[in-house]
């Protein structure tokens, strides 16, 4: 039985964090979900006009369809932010882009809307909004990049943590940096059975090496021999720390010969 709502329930409430950071989990029930979504409704012919799809979409993605109508009405008070209600070229906002996306790619590609959850539970307002906006080419529907999506999701954090700290309020360097690395991974060019690898190359380089990922995504180096070489990256690592030497992480990984 479908329940009665007076507000929207939201999660984007009180003061912001900017940069990296973990977002509390969802917990807002599916029916709360598509109540949240036919509030916003009542302000929002776009989002009225997204109303037939909730009970066709998968509802594990409703939480981000009432993320980003919620992001669209929130609007941060620094120099950099993201206007989700914008007008596009299509003759719809961003938002409304967003929403005729969504049911597709819920359909075709639902890995890419599992990964931009993940962003938006591991990043603030502004870089969310951000990916986004640069997701609305036709990338979060395409179907072949359905497995670079599932196997990219462990990496959102990382990449957050590394490109988005410090935050910067004035510019959208940081959030150009993390989507490099976003469009390095998802990139129908990258092999996911590399990028399913990148995780574990983080977690055993240290702070001397150093990794071009879509070098080593994009790569042709049998995977055998970056396997072979990634179980001795962390002995490697510790003795480049010592001599305070650089290590390219990716080139020991697809080029070292010394265990053939």
């Amino acid at each position: 039985m479908a329940i009665k709502l007076t507000r929207p329930l939201t999660r984007f409430d009180g003061f912001q964090n900017l940069g990296a950071f973990k977002r509390p989990n969802d917990t807002r029930t599916v029916d709360e979900l598509k109540a949240t979504i036919e509030l916003w409704a009542k302000a929002s012919s776009e989002v009225k006009e997204f109303l037939p799809q909730l009970d066709k979409m998968n509802p594990k993605h409703l939480g981000l369809v009432a993320d980003t109508i919620e992001l669209a009405n929130r609007k941060a008070l620094l120099p950099n932010d993201i206007n989700l209600k914008s007008q596009t070229s299509a003759g719809k906002t961003l938002l409304g882009v967003l929403l005729d996306i969504f049911p597709r790619a819920s359909k075709n590609n639902p890995n890419s809307l599992d990964f931009a959850q993940e962003v938006i539970n591991n990043t603030d307002a502004i870089t969310s909004k951000f990916f986004l906006w640069q997701t609305t080419g036709g990338v979060l529907e395409n179907a072949k990049v359905a497995e670079h999506f599932k196997v990219a999701k462990p990496l959102v954090e990382i990449f957050a943590k590394k490109t988005l700290e410090p935050p910067k309020i004035y510019t959208f360097e940081n959030q150009e940096n993390f989507m490099t690395l976003v469009k390095s991974v998802i990139d129908e060019d990258a092999d996911p059975k590399k990028v399913s690898l990148v995780k574990d190359i983080y977690d055993k380089m240290n702070e001397n090496g150093f990794l071009y990922l879509w070098d080593f995504v994009s790569g042709k180096a049998p995977i055998a021999k970056i396997e072979d070489n990634l179980s001795t990256l962390n002995k490697i690592s510790e003795m480049f720390t010592k001599t305070r030497e650089r290590l390219d992480v990716g080139e020991y990984l697809t080029k070292n010969t010394n265990l053939y």
